[in-house]
């Protein structure tokens, strides 16, 4: 043939590469903790770095030393998972008055996009670690309205979600009233991946009952779900947490009835808990009349899970030849993956 070098007798091409690529979805559990840590091991735990942490690590854990971060991680755990967290340790502040304190350490967490310092440190976790955060979180810091606008650590966890596509931010209202969360919930009305929560939770962590922020146990009641069904295709919601004692304050529910105070949160935005320990929690704080068709939890997941999965494996057709049987290959790679999932049931159809 003119197309090919000649030669007298016989050659293999041997190309052991499958022609239809595989499409998996990829592990979502493993979640995203950006907080300072002051009496953390700084060999174990430098500031400014991101680190990967299971919370099967006891001895790991305990290099965090006293504060919110070691506190998140077991509230992490007493949830009843083991998981990987990948905790970026934010520089803390010795400034004695706490509203300069609290903005200082605000601004080291929200960090620099273009520097990828602070929350943006995630954007680079799989070129470090080789796993993306499916969660992020940063308890004690995401619940602040600043000059009255928005949150800026949830803002920019909002901004690496986007770029990471399969992540979502879950941040903490304000809890002094139901009211005050609707607002909070209100700066992210037009975002897709943002989840509220409403109010704190009390937990006892080995030292007494003390208050802390929800996110870590949402965060963890998602990834027990995506753990049981092997997918994170199904609710977390209406399944009670392990880890709380309760809720901060009482939020009130009843069947039917439209005012109850859970109702008007789930309707702005905002998850909580009710009857004790019963994760509330259906949508996202996406009520913008261009996002509310996404606001379910389960269905932005499921959605941005699809296509995270989809562009690794369909790279190997880049450098293909576009040809009639080229295209019939990705149709075939992608006709695989979404039946696999309508019979998981995460699909009606492809669309």
């Amino acid at each position: 043939m003119a197309g090919t070098t000649d030669f007298v007798g016989v050659r293999v091409f041997s190309d052991l590469s499958s022609t239809v690529a595989k499409i998996d979805t990829r592990d979502s559990t493993v979640i995203g903790l950006a907080l300072p840590a002051p009496a953390a091991d700084n060999a174990a735990f430098p500031i400014g770095t991101l680190q990967r942490v299971s919370t099967n690590d006891p001895e790991a854990v305990a290099k965090l030393g006293a504060g919110l971060a070691r506190d998140a991680v077991n509230q992490i755990a007493s949830e009843g998972i083991v998981t990987d967290i990948l905790y970026y340790r934010s520089q803390h502040s010795v400034l004695s008055d706490a509203n300069d304190k609290l903005e200082a350490e605000i601004d080291s967490l929200v960090g620099s996009a273009g520097a990828k310092t602070g929350v943006w440190s995630f954007c680079d976790a799989a070129a470090q670690f080789g796993v993306y955060p499916g969660l992020l979180i940063a308890p004690g810091y995401t619940s602040q309205r600043l000059d009255n606008a928005a949150n800026p650590v949830m803002t920019a966890m909002d901004g690496v979600c986007a770029r990471l596509i399969d992540c979502n931010p879950i941040g903490d209202t304000p809890t002094a009233s139901r009211e005050a969360a609707a607002e909070w919930a209100a700066d992210f009305a037009t975002s897709l991946n943002v989840i509220g929560m409403f109010p704190a939770a009390v937990v006892n962590l080995g030292a007494g009952n003390v208050t802390r922020p929800l996110s870590p146990h949402v965060a963890a009641a998602i990834v027990r779900r995506d753990k049981e069904a092997g997918n994170p295709f199904k609710a977390s919601w209406n399944r009670p947490l392990r880890g709380i004692l309760g809720p901060s304050a009482p939020v009130g529910y009843t069947d039917g009835d439209t005012s109850s105070d859970a109702n008007y949160l789930n309707q702005h935005g905002v998850g909580t808990v009710i009857e004790g320990k019963l994760l509330w929690a259906p949508f996202t704080t996406a009520t913008d009349p261009t996002t509310v068709g996404w606001r379910s939890i389960k269905r932005i997941r499921t959605r941005r899970a699809i296509e995270k999965a989809m562009l690794r494996p369909l790279r190997k057709y880049l450098s293909e030849d576009v040809t009639p049987h080229t295209v019939s290959l990705i149709y075939q790679s992608l006709d695989e993956y979404l039946g696999d999932l309508k019979n998981l049931g995460a699909l009606v159809d492809y669309e």
